[in-house]
């Protein structure tokens, strides 16, 4: 069983670089938004996940990015402050009775109300400082501001349509 959720992990990471390589790269709203679902593996990350391995996988991700979109690392970057401060927002939205061992971070099983501000602070967080070291000046900071909120807000719905969409998962 292990082997088989490891190696449906590890599918769902390729099809959703190839996704963000092939058909993503270019794709913008206006040159203020843009959709980065390459950080969803990282959101969807079961909550038990120890933090090296996701910091080694949102290393991986950023950088095979990187390599793609020929960043010089910011991708990579953005990616492990996100994984890096995700397990401070998980403790920061944690409800008073704690979370059910079973759980699973989905739209399904935690309310709109957890869901919503996890995404929104992890896409934030990873837009932030992507567009912050893009600019790499001052008289940009507005732009990179703006990039970053429309970014969050883009990803926000993309995300929640991939949720809503997804297929339930047999247990």
């Amino acid at each position: 069983m292990a082997f088989k959720l490891n190696f449906k992990l590890f599918f769902r990471v390729f099809l959703v670089i190839v996704i963000q390589v092939m058909f993503l790269r270019d794709l913008s709203l206006g040159s203020y938004a843009f959709c980065f679902i390459y950080i969803w593996p990282i959101v969807k990350a079961p909550l038990e996940t120890k933090p090296i391995p996701l910091l080694l996988i949102a290393f991986f991700l950023g950088w095979i990015i990187d390599i793609f979109y020929n960043t010089h690392g910011m991708h990579a970057v953005a990616s492990l402050t996100a994984a890096f401060l995700r397990t401070y927002f998980i403790n920061i939205l944690t409800p008073a009775n704690g979370y059910d061992e079973r759980s699973k971070i989905s739209l399904k099983e935690m309310s709109w109300l957890w869901f919503l501000p996890y995404v929104f602070l992890i896409l934030i967080t990873h837009h932030l400082i992507f567009f912050l070291l893009e600019a790499s000046d001052a008289t940009l900071l507005f732009m990179s501001i703006l990039k970053s909120f429309a970014s969050a807000v883009l990803g926000l719905f993309v995300f929640v349509l991939l949720e809503l969409f997804a297929k339930k998962e047999i247990a």
